[in-house]
């Protein structure tokens, strides 16, 4: 399996470099995640990273202008992903393979697909959330925010949480094993607390840049302007990328400690 997952890694990762939705370090990283889920948890968790991995591109691509005209120069990224955001999001279901490619412990497979479920449920409520007709409100002070504030939520970005996590969860109900279905709500589950909790970690750690030149709120570390950022507020270091690596992994950690209980 781990020669096949190499061959469809490549071929995804190579098509996505050559249509500019990676960037070559992202490839690299793409085709390692990729074996990793193929070779070591099978066929549907493999199934799950394809179909998160294309709906993401195709939802980051639609009315893709009209959202970075919202977003402006806050956020620190476009659509095209980088190494960082291919291990963000793919790191921690790649990381439950290997555990459970080494252990054969089932939880470890439900956490795999459970931080895939999460990864998606975040990634769609960010680019549907964007288009959102209402701006979102910040869950500290349940203001209204600019579009792509970290921290913030809107309606159609909690209905695109539940939609993304559902997804992944019903790819795996299609598995012919037994429990099957039960697997599929936890999965649900957990791709459900991952995605919230990204928005939470992002409005309690995530830092909040300010540009030193003309003032305005960004996640640019240089911002468009051309000038220098501070950190005011947040921990410094914990950008956009490491809050994803921690709600995707938190997905997948809670889901996989349930079904481990409830194998009891």
């Amino acid at each position: 399996m781990l020669f096949i997952g190499l061959l469809v890694s490549l071929y995804i990762a190579y098509g996505a470099f050559q249509r500019q939705a990676l960037t070559a370090g992202g490839a690299i990283w793409a085709v390692v995640v990729g074996t990793t889920l193929f070779g070591l948890g099978g066929g549907v968790p493999g199934l799950a990273l394809v179909a998160f991995f294309l709906s993401s591109t195709a939802l980051s691509r639609h009315r893709q202008a009209e959202k970075e005209r919202r977003t402006g120069d806050l956020v620190e990224k476009g659509g095209q992903r980088d190494a960082y955001q291919v291990l963000a999001n793919g790191g921690p279901a790649a990381l439950f393979a290997l555990l459970y490619g080494l252990s054969g412990q089932p939880a470890f497979y439900v956490g795999a697909l459970s931080a895939l479920a999460a990864a998606t449920a975040d990634t769609w409520a960010t680019e549907i959330g964007l288009l959102s007709k209402s701006p979102p409100r910040h869950l500290l002070t349940f203001q209204e925010v600019p579009a792509g504030t970290s921290g913030a939520v809107s309606e159609s970005g909690l209905w695109a949480t539940l939609a993304g996590a559902l997804f992944i969860g019903f790819l795996t109900a299609l598995e012919p094993s037994e429990g099957a279905l039960g697997r599929a709500l936890v999965v649900t589950l957990g791709g459900l607390l991952g995605g919230t909790a990204d928005s939470v970690i992002g409005a309690f750690l995530q830092e909040q840049r300010q540009c030193l030149s003309c003032g305005q709120a960004t996640e640019q570390k240089r911002h468009a302007c051309g000038g220098e950022t501070l950190v005011i507020a947040g921990l410094p270091g914990c950008d956009n990328d490491a809050v994803n690596a921690l709600a995707t992994a938190w997905g997948g950690t809670a889901a996989a400690i349930l079904w481990a209980l409830l194998a009891r």
